[in-house]
């Protein structure tokens, strides 16, 4: 009697271990296979298209009889099919923005684990498509938005040089007898740098990306200068620092700001009004604030890096939002506050790895 028992429990033993052999080699398949799809996806770069057209041996060795897909692809329709349309029919539709995908999976008909590691192997394989269709949707938005970002930012240069030349020829047409050679200097200085902005609006419409030209060295306090002399502001400079950053940088953040300031003398009905700078260098770097002296207080202070936000009617409201981003990327900082008499202060922090001089030295004028 014992030893029938104990026969009959090692051919129950035995037949379990067989049953986890199997179960483990058919898991282990569908893993294998699995990671290859895998894989694969990752060697096409996460192309759905590719990944359509190079999956199917991996889908035979794992038991399937046939595919058929129909692929909308940004309006051009790819149909094939491979295997033979026979057994279990498995049909499946993903609509992804611009693009959708009709497919039809053939298995024969199975019972148990077989059925349970094929509907897996099946799951992970219109996981793979779902995730590459919405990445190369995702991806598309990224670069339509990134291109209206960009045309934007062209806009808003095009406006400022549109209207430098309306102030260029509002000089030359009111130039008093005797003051030529004042409006011609002012034109010699300011003409190079309008010829820079329109070569770098050039070069970014022909590349269809910003023009990041390399680092350079910049005295704080000469283009600070400079830019007032361009937007006629009278300005009062104390300190100096050398900062090295992209030659784009710093001229587009400065001439956001300063710009903001002639403007809001105009709209005003001002006259020059009067820039104080202060350049302050530090053990981390170089700050740099900017001050209208008795100009009128700021509404909606929280609104000045606000895109699409102007006081001004005609205002695309991205200027301020562009020097902010412009500083941003070369780890430089922008912020604005009201100082104690109200009027608004621009604050610039440079880091210390791009202040070439950290020594401060006073010079006012």
């Amino acid at each position: 009697m014992i030893e029938q028992i104990q026969l009959y429990l090692l051919l129950v033993g035995a037949t379990i271990g067989a049953v986890l052999a199997v179960l483990w080699y058919q898991a282990r398949n569908a893993s294998r296979i699995s990671l290859a799809l895998i894989r694969l996806n990752e060697q096409h770069r996460f192309d759905t298209p590719a990944l359509l057209r190079n999956a199917w041996p991996l889908l035979s060795q794992a038991g399937l009889a046939g595919i058929a897909w129909r692929l909308d692809w940004f309006g051009v329709v790819i149909e094939e099919r491979a295997g033979t349309a026979k057994g279990q029919c498995i049909e499946h539709r993903i609509d992804v923005a611009e693009t959708s995908l009709s497919i039809t999976l053939y298995q024969p008909v199975r019972r148990g684990e077989r059925r349970y590691f094929g509907e897996n192997l099946i799951a992970t394989f219109l996981l793979l498509l779902r995730t590459d269709m919405l990445i190369k949707a995702n991806a598309t938005d990224t670069t339509f938005a990134q291109m209206s970002k960009l045309n934007l930012f062209l806009q808003h240069d095009m406006k400022n040089i549109a209207q430098f030349i309306q102030l260029m020829a509002d000089q030359l047409a009111s130039v008093p007898p005797g003051r030529e050679q004042q409006v011609f200097d002012y034109l010699r200085t300011a003409a190079p740098m309008m010829r820079n902005r329109a070569d770098r609006i050039v070069g970014t419409l022909t590349d269809g990306r910003p023009s990041d030209s390399s680092s350079r060295t910049v005295v704080l306090e000469e283009e600070i200068r400079t830019l007032c002399a361009l937007y006629r502001l009278d300005c009062s400079v104390t300190g100096s620092a050398r900062v090295q950053v992209p030659e784009n940088t710093l001229d587009t953040a400065l001439d956001n700001i300063l710009k903001n300031y002639s403007d809001l003398a105009e709209r005003e009905r001002q006259g020059r009004p009067a820039i104080r700078v202060t350049i302050t260098a530090r053990d981390g770097g170089t700050d740099v604030a900017i001050e209208a002296i008795d100009a009128p207080p700021v509404e909606h202070m929280e609104r000045l890096f606000e895109p699409f936000w102007s006081s001004h009617p005609a205002g695309l409201g991205i200027g301020l939002y562009q020097a902010k981003q412009r500083l941003a990327a070369c780890n430089a900082s922008l912020h604005a506050r009201r100082t104690g008499q109200g009027s608004l202060q621009f604050h610039i922090a440079f880091p210390a790895s791009s202040t070439e001089s950290a020594a401060m030295f006073p010079h006012v004028n």
